[in-house]
């Protein structure tokens, strides 16, 4: 299984990430991936770009090195209402909106009730595109309600390499997780929440998961770079030219 778009990637401007832009781009085209998503991290983390980094997108080009740009965010899901650290303008200025909870932002008891309420305001948010690494052990949710959940609300799901060889229980949980994904026919977006330019576009652990699931492929949307721009420009009106 080979991804032709990463959709979850961050640069040198999340300063715990490594790569530029065109270097990411360029291991995007070595990859052989067609379409890339830069998507730092939203301003509500510590490590954030200052909102001007959004607001200033359009001077990126449409391709860089060969491949497509998403320019995107990945949002922080910040309370248990599902607010998130980008308002609706700010969030204009972005073309991929990913939304994740992330430690360093929840000050909420982090109950599987709670966050599950968090992540129904994320979902009726109509910016958001994906729901970010949804099987940490930090987060813990009732899978089955929270699969339904986003199956209903007609947002991509991700299945997060780095998030399932890396965090807590993010591995264990996945196979329950997206076993439900699979029974409930959710579409699934498999990305690398690549912090330095070797890893875009590689999904090792993530593409052994999902052969041992046995999950549809035309479930997982990302492994076709223009239905994901056909996507893009259908909600956004960006042109790929």
């Amino acid at each position: 299984m080979q991804i032709k778009a990463d959709l979850h990637t961050h640069t040198i401007a999340s300063t715990h990430a490594y790569s530029t832009v065109q270097e990411m781009t360029a291991a995007a085209a070595e990859t052989g991936l067609e379409l890339l998503a830069v998507t730092d991290h939203g301003i509500g983390s510590p490590d954030a770009p200052h909102r001007w980094h959004f607001h200033n997108y359009k001077i990126l080009p449409r391709k860089i090195n060969g491949v497509w740009l998403l320019k995107g965010v990945e949002a922080n899901i910040m309370d248990e209402d599902g607010t998130l650290d980008m308002n609706e303008h700010e969030l204009s200025f972005c073309e991929w909106v990913i939304a994740s909870y992330h430690t360093s932002c929840v000050t909420f008891e982090r109950t599987p009730e709670l966050i599950l309420q968090g992540y129904r305001g994320a979902c009726e948010n109509p910016s958001v595109d994906v729901i970010g690494h949804p099987t940490t052990d930090y987060f813990p949710i009732e899978h089955e309600a929270a699969v339904r959940l986003f199956k209903e609300s007609g947002k991509l799901v991700e299945l997060n390499e780095s998030s399932i060889c890396w965090k807590p229980g993010a591995m264990k949980n996945a196979y329950s997780f997206y076993r439900l994904c699979r029974d409930y026919a959710v579409p699934l977006v498999v990305n690398t929440d690549a912090h330095f330019s070797e890893q875009v576009g590689k999904t090792p652990a993530a593409a052994k998961l999902l052969d041992e699931l046995n999950y549809p492929r035309d479930l997982i949307v990302n492994l076709d770079a223009a239905r994901v721009m056909e996507m893009a420009a259908k909600k956004r009106g960006i042109v790929f030219a």
